[in-house]
């Protein structure tokens, strides 16, 4: 018979810090470039990671976690935490797992968190990559923050379970998902049946936390993190994703920082992320 080479795994687990359980996915390999420490975009969790994790290859250990409030990953136990909460959660996960220094990638609510993270301990973090920034007004943030997360509870009727569909649903086609018109349709919005269970699956089993860290976006002082930023950045662009308008504002901020365009695959982002790394490990 011949040898087939072995797709390698990805592995899941759990570590505990003092407010319960994170969940990750971890891909751990035999590579000698720093670990990568990635974190995904709301509503979701770290299984919308898989494709990046597999297109990085084997040259470097990866940790992704379920964000705290999504997944399976326990909640900051307050009412309304800030994006230095959800970033000292993951510090504190990591620092379980027994990584001492690490590279950073965050994708929209992930950049927000790994930005905080980044500030936070600049000595254990040798670069930064972010792939979506939310860049936003104050009364665009305000607006967001009325509407875009409502909070939702199990009730007697399963009204949840249509809610969450449509909620995600809307999200394909839209942004915001709650203004349904052509002035307002995403023209990279694509239906996939698949995405849209596990993403809805994603909200229903975080229903009643998974508005926290959208809520901790819309309050964010994004620009005063980004300029206050003192590890090496590169900023991932897809051209006509969500948030890629902004992209040239997010770069104008940020003291060191690279940008890569046409980053709209995981393959793209991967040899991007690789190459950037590969000069600040």
């Amino acid at each position: 018979m011949s040898a087939q080479k072995i797709k390698a795994y990805v592995d899941k687990a759990y570590v505990r810090i003092a407010e319960g359980q994170l969940h990750l996915r971890k891909r751990e390999c035999g590579g000698g470039g720093v670990p990568l420490v990635l974190s995904h975009a709301s509503p979701a969790a770290s299984k919308t990671l898989e494709p990046l994790l597999h297109a990085l290859g084997e040259g470097r250990s990866l940790f992704a976690f379920d964000n705290p409030c999504n997944g399976q990953s326990c909640s900051p136990g307050m009412e309304t935490p800030a994006m230095a909460d959800f970033a000292d959660m993951l510090a504190r996960g990591s620092a379980a797992l027994g990584l001492d220094k690490f590279a950073l990638y965050g994708t929209h609510t992930g950049s927000h968190i790994m930005m905080e993270w980044a500030l936070a301990q600049p000595e254990r973090v040798t670069a930064l990559i972010l792939d979506g920034v939310a860049l936003m007004d104050e009364a665009t943030a305000a607006e967001f923050l009325e509407r875009y997360a409502p909070h939702q509870t199990p009730d007697e009727t399963g009204s949840q379970f249509h809610w969450a569909w449509n909620f995600i649903r809307d999200q394909m086609f839209f942004y915001p998902h709650y203004k349904k018109d052509n002035a307002h349709r995403r023209p990279e919005g694509v239906f996939d049946a698949r995405i849209l269970h596990d993403l809805t699956m994603d909200v229903l089993g975080s229903l009643e936390t998974y508005h926290q860290p959208y809520e901790a976006v819309f309050r964010h002082d994004v620009r005063g993190a980004l300029g206050r930023l003192a590890v090496p950045v590169l900023v991932l662009s897809h051209a006509d994703g969500a948030l890629d308008e902004a992209t040239d504002e997010v770069v104008s901020l940020i003291p060191q920082v690279e940008l890569a365009r046409d980053c709209a695959t995981p393959e793209a982002k991967a040899a991007a992320i690789n190459a950037f790394l590969e000069k600040h490990s």
